[in-house]
């Protein structure tokens, strides 16, 4: 399933301005799919919210409400091993060389918030034969730089050991990711 099928039935905004707007709205519709479709400063690019909602998240897995607890908790014991797809995707339409983050549709959610915070990208990391998947607010230093905050879970630790052993952890950082990993990244 990929992150486009969810939005079938989105709210669609044609303009909006990152800077509180996107979360003014977004909490005056908190039962809606919402998509944005021109977010001022990211032309060519939308940016979506409420994707994972219960109902959405039920309709795409074809159960009942009640049944969504039990189905998360039966992946969480099931885990199967990644499948790697190789060749062109959709997803792949979207990319920008150089990287540039001021191209992007990320909101500046909050009046005291230092600047604009991705909040709903995940981090995907790699080091000495293990990978986890979490989220992590990181806020917009500058075109290229993103800082986060790794608080003491796996990921740090993650981190931590590399550094101990003058590594670095690969990592990938994905926006606009299909809801069933978003969900395995919330676990």
């Amino acid at each position: 399933m990929a992150f486009r099928d969810h939005l079938d039935g989105a709210v669609k905004i044609e303009s909006i301005n990152p800077i509180n707007e996107m979360r003014l709205l977004i909490e005056s519709n908190p039962n809606d799919v919402i998509m944005f479709t021109s977010v001022d400063g990211a032309v060519g690019h939308s940016a979506a919210a409420n994707v994972c909602l219960r109902d959405n998240m039920v309709n795409q897995f074809g159960i009942q409400p009640a049944e969504l607890l039990n189905t998360l908790e039966w992946a969480m014991n099931n885990r199967s091993e990644p499948v790697k797809y190789q060749g062109d995707a959709p997803v792949l339409e979207n990319s920008i060389e150089p990287v540039d983050l001021g191209k992007l549709p990320i909101p500046h959610h909050y009046p005291q918030d230092r600047g604009r915070y991705m909040s709903a990208s995940i981090i995907i990391a790699e080091h000495a034969g293990l990978r986890n998947v979490s989220f992590h607010r990181q806020f917009v230093r500058d075109k290229n730089h993103l800082v986060a905050r790794l608080v003491p879970r796996h990921l740090r630790t993650m981190v931590d050991e590399a550094r101990a052993q003058g590594e670095k952890v690969k990592i990938a950082i994905v926006n606009g990711a299909d809801p069933c990993l978003l969900l395995a990244a919330a676990m």
